[in-house]
């Protein structure tokens, strides 16, 4: 499937864009002259401020129109210049734009704290309590109006710019590959597939050629990983964090002890990993390397057509839910899901949504095993949430990253337990094996990146900067951390840091997912206690959006997030599917 990008607008060069755009430099100056000084006076009323919220979200909603469009442009060729032209026009109208309307959030904090709760507190503002509290959370981290300005100004051509250039540079890469007597040009998701391949030499050559690629531009990633983390961290200093994973914390709504918790229940569960590699390597009679740990157990490899792909999600969600499969069926119906791989096209996969217009859109690289299906229910799951939160308005609508993984993984366990109950016995270990190995993934292998990148940040810090090979050093560190004697650990791998775009792209993302995991398994064994009951209230959780705060949310679940007791339960899960195959 392609995306039909008609729905923004007809083509990249449609005089609507600039139009829109002009409409929202306007908006934003509009705002400003109307609200600076309404918005530090201590006289400021409840109805000024909603009045001024629901301003505030039609000038976004102007905004994130084009640029959700030019992002999109740009995923599916990173190599068109009319679509980096584009993305990099939409950038600069938002640079302008979030400079101009940098002022509303220091100049509202400068009220007094009695104020600032009366306002919070007041029954006009109930559809923005939240908001008022995330802002009054954020009051000692909000620098001043000027230096508001000034980061804003600089984003651009800072981060988000090394960022942009990890992008187009690792998606330009192309490989020429051989499988037997014939030699392909394949795309990188197309080479890290061939982990699944039953053939070792295949998977061997796949994952060495893929890893060296990136070690041979190692003067570039290095330098950019150098400037991002810089970047980002004296961001936190000047905004009074005590760690620089503090700030994002601070995003996600999320206590840091809470995140070191999970971390070190990760860690200390490792074992856990060591177990299941030694027991795969007997299942396979044979050592294995890193390049291995996906391997089929079974010597055929089974592909699934696109539209088998669809078939199995759709099912899924119609079975838990008419409405969930309503929706899902509408990505399909309304091509709004690209899933076609070609040279240029971002790896990977993700569900874009930026207003709450029930129009998600997905763009994944299907290949055709297992896996794929899953990401495809992963995204889809996205899309639901997107989809059941645009009840919100928009400075509610999206969640902070601790809860934006949990439709998707649910998705995933749905399409899971679908499966189990269709599949013969040799087929279902299989299956669990392969669903194991997605934990693993998600859980262990995101806890290591995150593991990675809080020592990666410290050494830059410590030291000014780090080499290639330091940082490659500590990540091969990690590697022998959560595989143990498990598994042998081939020399380009400890390259493998360099390949994950979230910690260049968004610093601190990746224990998210490894977070989203362990409470989406306490969710689902609820789902399974409780059986239809627990829909409803499922439904109400994805449909809040960002309303509140998550621990909150969850406490309507029964969930406590602070108990290490908690956490623990995830691994329980695991162990049990574990012992289902020894």
């Amino acid at each position: 499937m392609n995306w039909d990008l008609t729905f923004f607008y007809e083509s990249p060069s449609s005089k609507k864009i600039k139009k829109d755009l002009d409409e929202f430099l306007n908006m934003a100056q509009e705002l400003k002259n109307e609200y600076y000084n309404k918005l530090g006076n201590e006289n400021l009323s409840p109805i000024e401020l909603k009045i001024f919220f629901n301003k505030l979200e039609e000038f976004e909603q102007k905004g994130y129109y084009p640029s959700q469009y030019s992002n999109l442009l740009f995923a599916s060729n990173t190599l068109d210049q009319e679509a980096q032209k584009l993305r990099a026009m939409v950038q600069d109208y938002f640079t302008k734009a979030s400079i101009i309307t940098s002022f509303w959030s220091p100049v509202l904090l400068k009220l007094s704290e009695e104020k600032l709760t009366e306002l919070k507190e007041s029954k006009e503002l109930i559809q923005y309590k939240h908001v008022m509290e995330k802002l009054v959370d954020s009051k000692k981290h909000t620098l001043s109006e000027e230096a508001e300005k000034v980061m804003t100004a600089l984003s651009s051509s800072s981060r988000e710019a090394f960022g942009d250039l990890y992008g187009r540079l690792t998606n330009s890469y192309e490989f020429k590959f051989r499988i037997g007597e014939e030699v392909k040009t394949i795309t990188g998701p197309q080479l890290r597939s061939m982990r699944l391949n039953p053939d070792p030499d295949i998977r061997s050559r796949a994952m060495k050629m893929f890893f060296e690629r990136y070690e041979k531009d190692k003067i570039t990633l290095e330098h950019t990983y150098n400037s991002i983390v810089k970047h980002y961290d004296t961001e936190s200093k000047l905004r009074n964090f005590p760690e620089p994973n503090s700030m994002k914390n601070l995003k996600n709504e999320v206590n840091d002890e809470i995140v070191k918790m999970v971390m070190g229940v990760t860690t200390e569960k490792t074992p856990i990993v060591h177990s299941y590699y030694e027991w795969k390597a007997k299942q396979l009679k044979t050592d294995i390397t890193l390049a291995d740990i996906y391997a089929p157990l079974k010597s055929v490899n089974k592909e699934y057509d696109f539209e088998s792909a669809k078939k199995i999600v759709l099912d899924s969600y119609y079975q838990f839910d008419k409405e969930f499969g309503d929706i899902a069926k509408s990505f399909f119906d309304e091509n709004r899901i690209d899933s076609e791989i070609r040279k240029g096209k971002r790896g990977g996969a993700f569900c874009s949504y930026y207003i709450p217009n029930k129009k998600p859109f997905v763009l994944i690289n299907y290949t055709g095993n297992m896996r794929d299906i899953m990401t495809l229910a992963h995204e889809l799951g996205h899309g639901i949430h997107g989809t059941l939160s645009s009840k919100q308005n928009l400075l509610n609508y999206h969640t902070p990253l601790t809860m934006a993984e949990v439709a998707s993984v649910f998705g995933e366990m749905l399409v899971m337990d679908k499966l189990l109950n269709e599949l013969n016995e040799e087929d279902k270990k299989l299956f669990i094996a392969s669903k194991i190995e997605d934990m693993f993934a998600t859980m262990f292998r995101q806890n290591m990146f995150a593991r990675f990148e809080v020592q990666a940040h410290k050494m830059i810090e410590e030291n000014g900067m780090a080499s290639w090979e330091e940082l490659s050093d500590l990540y091969e560190r990690e590697l022998k951390i959560m595989f143990g004697n498990s598994v042998k650990i081939t020399p380009e791998y400890k390259y493998e840091w360099a390949s994950i775009p979230h910690i260049f792209n968004v610093p601190f993302y990746v224990y998210a997912y490894n977070y989203a995991n362990l409470l989406v398994i306490a969710l689902y064994e609820k789902y399974l206690e409780e059986g239809k009951d627990f829909v409803p209230k499922y439904k109400e959780l994805l449909s809040s959006g960002g309303n509140d705060y998550p621990n909150i949310l969850l406490e309507k679940l029964g969930i406590d997030i602070t108990k290490k007791e908690f956490w623990e339960k995830g691994f329980d899960y695991v162990e049990k599917l574990i012992k289902e195959i020894m």
